[in-house]
């Protein structure tokens, strides 16, 4: 840049102002604060613009009231991707908070007065924290604070898109910082719409509104191409609906037409575009719903982001309990009081809204969103966190937000508390161990976390084993399996039966999701070989059917072998009646520690399980319980289940033991404590 300094045939003086700043948002406030004259345009060192641009934005900022920024007309981009991009202008209405929420509506370069500059500078955003552009958060902040953004007509902005490298490349995984939301809304309210009554819809228009409309479904049918596999599908479908509806190409007008002369003498790269110009892509940004679904989140946590607990749903199972727990916990809490919400991701119809806590808020995040792409998705529950500003989080089997952390680990963890969830591995395929803490092979979020939480000793292991997390950062908590402790009951079944027959036979209870990973046919083969053996002793079954494919012929043989499947339940064991019952079987073939084992022994029902996972926590081989070597040890259930049929005084001594067990380590109490001194104030 010397070169402009140095040259003499120049009506105005140069200065060049050396930065090394490390952001783009520091060098452009250096500037500003550096300026001297009334009005400051910004123009990046790599792009080109028309040479009527300054010229007619500061002419049009004369006959203003001082409170607009100017920027280019259209937008060329030239490079590694050409497209035309016709900026809107608020003086005029065009755009909205959800327009701006949802794409930046603005390039970079902007001309103003100095003053607005000073009064609202450049975020300091600095790349390593991954937020950005700064050009757009600084559009939001001018945006809310009531300046108008207007455009200099026929003026154009040539834009290089790099392949590579360069600021747009950066970009692709950068977010917005935290803004005022509320203020951009009132700034920018959406206009109501045009009546169309009486009027006949276009051609143009309704293929827009089809388009709208088969776009979430073409997103799900082809969410496993490749990106660029998409891009020529998209392509190609853009330009058969041109072709069909007629829709006008760009017209070279006589000012784009000079402008591009001069721009392709000083960068002949722009030339092919110039050349193309009529029949290449517009670019116009389209609402998707994503400021809407972001809108309504925000909106439902308003006054209740203190802390917020990730969930898919809540529904039955000891995560959804897990889930409760810690919302029940922090809600009781004096740091979060009335500030404690359950942020729910997936799919509605899976919640069960009587079983959140009283006092927690429940947001449930918007349909819409379920069209999107994953990054799209990842994007949205980032940004939801980031500008309802939670200082703690706690995600409980929260997959969303886990791919969310994949991306915006940093961000996200930006100035709060967040603690994952890893209880035990689901398993697919024929038992490969998955867990959506452990699907990214990199896992370089693991740094952003402020700690993992597990509720078994044997999880715990495989987390240092395997992610090398280690202690403090790995927490084990002992979950409260029930809200009201009940007394010992001596007055159950369980406890006061001494002899069974096969018309007063011993009952036991499985009270699962029937799952693979619960291995429902294991009760199966128990129940025949109970039968086998000639021992008096009947199974029934609870729990919501979720197996596919061979449901019903798992009812078939539930019948054959006489086992009663008794339907779906929800609210723990508790809501079943656990008196009338003499034992509970686990046949899991992986666990974490199942909460329903602690409400069995709460409920002074003695348990028969399966010693895989962190069961052993709970079961202590003839003390708490009986443990067999696993869900096809058929013969060791069995057997267990003989030994507690004959052996009453073992029987009551174990009913006994576990009750103990259950008080001294899973009492609300504890865990209270226990959230307070490792999440409230880590």
């Amino acid at each position: 840049m010397d070169w402009w300094s140095a040259r003499s045939d120049l009506s105005f003086t140069v200065r060049v102002l050396d930065v090394d700043l490390g952001e783009s948002g520091a060098s452009r406030n250096a500037g500003a604060e550096a300026s001297v004259g009334t009005y400051v345009a910004f123009i990046d060192g790599d792009d080109l613009v028309s040479s009527n641009y300054l010229s007619d934005s500061v002419r049009m900022l004369r006959g203003s009231d001082g409170r607009t920024i100017i920027h280019p007309h259209r937008v060329i981009s030239f490079g590694a991707r050409s497209i035309v991009w016709e900026i809107r202008s608020t003086v005029h209405g065009d755009v909205d908070y959800k327009a701006l929420v949802r794409n930046n509506q603005w390039p970079s370069s902007s001309v103003a007065p100095a003053t607005i500059y000073r009064e609202i500078p450049f975020r300091s955003l600095r790349p390593g924290d991954g937020y950005g552009p700064e050009d757009w958060i600084w559009n939001i902040d001018t945006a809310a604070a009531g300046i108008a953004h207007d455009v200099a007509p026929e003026t154009t902005f040539f834009y290089r898109v790099k392949a590579r490298s360069g600021v747009n490349v950066r970009h692709v995984q950068s977010i917005l910082p935290a803004f005022d939301f509320e203020a951009l809304r009132n700034a920018l309210p959406v206009r109501p719409p045009t009546p169309t009554s009486g009027r006949s819809l276009s051609p143009r228009s309704l293929g827009q509104s089809a388009y709208r409309k088969a776009l979430p479904t073409v997103r799900r049918l082809t969410r496993r191409l490749t990106p660029e596999e998409r891009a020529r599908i998209y392509t190609g479908v853009r330009r058969a609906y041109r072709t069909a509806l007629r829709l006008p190409h760009h017209r070279m007008t006589a000012h784009l037409k000079t402008a591009f002369e001069e721009a392709s003498h000083l960068d002949p790269a722009i030339s092919w575009t110039a050349f193309d110009y009529e029949t290449l892509e517009l670019w116009a940004p389209r609402d998707d719903g994503y400021a809407d679904a972001l809108e309504q989140a925000l909106d439902d946590l308003r006054d209740h982001a203190g802390a917020i607990v990730v969930v898919p749903w809540v529904g039955i199972g000891g995560a959804d309990l897990v889930s409760r727990n810690y919302a029940r916990a922090l809600e009781a809490s004096p740091e979060f009081g009335g500030r404690t919400s359950i942020l729910a991701t997936d799919l509605a119809d899976n919640t069960q809204r009587e079983l959140i806590p009283t006092g927690v808020n429940f947001v449930q995040l918007s349909p819409i969103a379920a069209a999107f792409w994953p990054e799209q998705h990842a994007r949205l529950v980032a940004q939801i966190v980031i500008l309802s500003e939670p200082k703690l989080l706690v995600s409980v089997n929260g997959f969303h937000l886990t791919r969310a952390m994949e991306r915006y680990g940093t961000q996200i963890s930006d100035g709060r508390h967040v603690f994952a969830t890893l209880f035990a591995f689901d398993h697919i395929g024929p038992g490969y161990p998955v867990n959506p803490i452990t699907n990214d092979s990199e896992r370089e979020y693991l740094d952003d976390l402020t700690g993992v939480i597990t509720d078994n000793t044997t999880t715990a292991r495989l987390l240092s084993e395997i992610l090398a997390i280690e202690p403090p950062r790995v927490q084990i908590h002992r979950q409260p399996a029930m809200e009201q402790i009940p007394e010992l009951r001596r007055d159950s079944r369980a406890y006061s039966t001494d002899s069974f027959t096969a018309a007063e036979p011993f009952r036991l209870l499985w009270p699962h999701r029937l799952d693979k990973e619960k291995r429902p046919d294991a009760v199966v083969a128990i129940a025949r070989s109970l039968r086998e053996r000639g021992i008096p002793a009947k199974i029934d079954v609870w729990g919501q059917r979720v197996l596919s494919g061979h449901g019903d012929h798992l009812m078939k043989d539930f019948a054959e072998a006489g086992v009663t499947y008794r339907g779906p339940y929800s609210g723990g064991i508790s809501a079943l009646p656990t008196g009338d019952y003499h034992a509970l079987l686990l046949t899991s073939e992986s666990e974490g520690l199942p909460l329903v084992l602690v409400q069995s022994l709460l409920s002074s029902l003695p348990v028969i399980a399966s010693g895989v996972g962190g069961v052993p926590d709970i079961i202590v081989d003839g003390e708490t319980g009986l443990l067999t070597l696993g869900p096809d040890d058929t013969d060791g259930f069995v057997d267990a289940i003989e030994h507690l049929m004959t052996s009453p005084d073992d029987r009551r001594r174990i009913i006994e033991t576990g009750y103990a067990f259950g008080v001294e380590h899973h009492s609300w109490e504890s865990f209270t404590s226990l959230v307070d001194e490792t999440l409230i104030r880590p």
